[in-house]
């Protein structure tokens, strides 16, 4: 099958937009990785629109948000920073902040299964309704990616992420090919 990865940043970012979703409706969320810059290779710097034209688009069909943003953050940084992604997501004022944090987590513990490296940096945050937010609720999750550091240097979160996340959906893919055979 054809399949679209979005890119490192829509992988540490959009299945915690999908967390918060599958609890309460997300109006608006907004996402920014900020990646190593010496991770970032010339295809990412020749494509930065797409990057935030398919990550925005995926936060919207796979995370569920209304409408979403993308921002990529490539940082001069020396030593080399680890990728680190923040996420803004508005709700509604009613949204109960105990079972959003519960699937926050539950999403961390799912992408650590093929993605060790990833971590969740502080508790979710929940801000009261504000004008910056569209007059609704907003919650803010910080995630960073750490490398694994085997084949490429640990604050290279941003490759090994998306390395994990493409062996995980090619084992899934062969898992449903074999046992639809069976």
């Amino acid at each position: 099958p054809n399949v679209n990865m979005i890119t490192c940043g829509g992988q540490a970012t959009i299945p915690i937009v999908a967390a918060v979703s599958r609890v309460v409706p997300v109006a608006y969320a907004e996402i920014v990785a900020s990646v190593s810059s010496v991770s970032a290779g010339p295809g990412t710097r020749a494509n930065i629109d797409e990057f935030t034209k398919v990550t925005s688009k995926g936060v919207e069909t796979i995370g569920g948000a209304a409408r979403g943003k993308a921002i990529i953050i490539l940082n001069p940084a020396e030593p080399p920073m680890i990728m680190r992604d923040t996420i803004f997501c508005a709700i509604p004022e009613d949204a109960d902040h105990d079972a959003i944090t519960e699937s926050v987590h539950r999403m961390v513990a799912d992408i650590q299964q093929y993605v060790p490296g990833y971590r969740l940096l502080n508790e979710p945050q929940f801000d009261e309704p504000s004008v910056v937010s569209g007059g609704l609720a907003k919650v803010s999750v910080f995630v960073e990616v750490e490398g694994a550091g085997d084949f490429l240097p640990p604050y290279s979160g941003n490759l090994d992420i998306m390395t994990a996340a493409a062996t995980r959906v090619g084992e899934v893919t062969a898992d449903r090919i074999l046992s639809a055979r069976v």
